[in-house]
């Protein structure tokens, strides 16, 4: 299984991935076109199975189910109706190559289920479904957003599941860790990575590391035998006929055990002669989604789409009038007309014009580092939206903290920050945004002339 494209590779998701909160409001929102373009994005690239996880379910069935009519490839084993259906496919079968995959998918603990719907405790499905699904299957995989305890049982329990695939809102990228035989690893969130696991895969069906594991099980299983029998003949009723059945079928039980500790124990030599193979393998990496990558065309017009509903949607609303306590770069040149007239050839004056060139002016994600604000006070979304010319730029008040409103009335009592702090900056100019951002470079080209 590999992502390269000349070779056949598998695209697959354990969820979290359309909302950021628990909870979306009713009726048209940036979220809730955001969520339908991800959805699109997905299914252009052909994604072969997406698990339901919480944060998906933040805007209720809807959305899930229209997609999943039209062919989005959602899973949930767990997610019932009232007649205890299922409401998503449990499982999804892929032939890679020559490999069958067999994807199962888990939605995790949610804190609000739409009306209708049950959450099942995975201990209660996932045994059949795996009984089954093994039989058609050479390899199977687990997509999951249950907390990482959970996945370290199933892992325990089940050595048929090779992959699990998590969703853990708290972990970011985790190196594949090996859990009896399994493999348990996830890409941090909200597209940061891809995570590109590369696998050689045959009828062995265990990974590299799960034969030491397995003969050191196989071990202890064979002292704790050894103890159980020698426990059964100390029994005064040792001469009735069920009992020595009973340690009858203890000691042929230590049998098998010793027989295939010997057979672990013996040089794994690959090859026709031998008839046996080598132990699976794999190979990992996180790619780091960087904005200097390549668009590919067909993802960036729906990008574009995108941008231009939720700037549709947001384009009628209008101010309320409120007052705000920032005046903007025109409040501050009556007292700083030096500074404010260097700070016009800076590129932070011109912060707002780049959003209108993009299309983004109306994003809410990114309005706060494109228009006057501060640190310490929050706009809301209806504020940032209605913002006056005046106020759509990065302006004095983002960087010297304060409200410049109250430092014109009383510049005494309040004070604006003169230093402009590293993480001021940083909370703006992330890596994410911008990789090649350095502190000390920067600060030289927008610091004030004295005045």
């Amino acid at each position: 299984m590999a992502t390269e494209q000349h070779k056949p590779h598998l695209f697959v998701d354990s969820g979290n991935l359309l909302f950021k909160q628990a909870q979306i409001p009713n009726g048209p929102s940036q979220e809730q076109l955001t969520a339908e373009g991800i959805i699109k994005i997905y299914a252009a690239m052909q994604v072969d199975a997406v698990a339901v996880a919480p944060l998906d379910l933040a805007a209720g069935l809807a959305l899930l189910q229209t997609s999943q009519k039209q062919g989005f490839p959602w899973l949930s084993a767990n997610l019932l109706d009232e007649d205890g259906h299922p409401l998503f496919q449990p499982v999804r079968i892929k032939k890679i190559g020559k490999i069958k995959a067999g994807i199962i998918g888990l939605t995790g603990a949610v804190s609000s289920l739409p009306a209708g719907v049950t959450h099942a405790d995975w201990r209660t499905v996932l045994p059949a479904l795996i009984k089954k699904t093994t039989r058609q299957c050479d390899i199977l995989i687990l997509l999951s957003s249950l907390s990482p305890a959970e996945n370290q049982e199933i892992a325990q329990q089940f050595p048929a599941i090779h992959l699990i695939l998590a969703a853990d809102l708290n972990s970011g990228n985790m190196n594949p860790q090996q859990v009896n035989n399994t493999l348990i690893t996830q890409t941090d969130r909200q597209g940061k990575y891809q995570g590109i696991l590369t696998i050689d895969w045959n009828k062995n069906g265990r990974w590299g590391m799960a034969r030491k594991e397995e003969l050191t099980g196989m071990r202890n299983r064979l002292d704790a035998l050894d103890w159980q029998i020698q426990r059964m003949r100390q029994r005064k009723d040792l001469q009735q006929p069920e009992y020595i059945d009973k340690i009858k079928l203890v000691e042929k039980d230590r049998k098998t055990v010793e027989q295939q500790i010997k057979t672990l124990e013996q040089p794994l030599v690959p090859g026709p002669a031998s008839g046996q193979t080598a132990p699976c393998s794999f190979s990992y990496t996180f790619l780091a989604l960087q904005q200097s990558m390549a668009e590919a065309p067909e993802i960036k017009a729906i990008v574009t789409e995108i941008k231009q509903q939720i700037n549709t949607l947001h384009q009628n609303k209008t101010s309320k009038g409120e007052t705000l306590p920032f005046l903007g770069p025109d409040g501050c040149k009556s007292c700083h007309p030096v500074q404010t007239k260097f700070w016009q050839t800076t590129r932070h004056a011109r912060a707002y014009q780049t959003l209108q060139r993009q299309g983004q002016a109306f994003i809410l994600e990114c309005l706060p580092c494109h228009v006057t604000t501060s640190p310490g006070f929050t706009l809301g979304k209806d504020q940032l939206l209605t913002l006056p010319p005046g106020l759509q730029t990065v302006g004095c008040e983002n960087c010297h903290i304060g409200q410049g409103r109250s430092h014109a009335g009383n510049p005494k009592q309040f004070q604006m920050t003169k230093q402009v702090a590293e993480k001021i900056c940083l909370s703006c100019h992330t890596k994410e945004r911008d990789n090649n951002f350095e502190y000390q470079k920067k600060l030289k080209l927008i610091s004030c002339p004295a005045g």
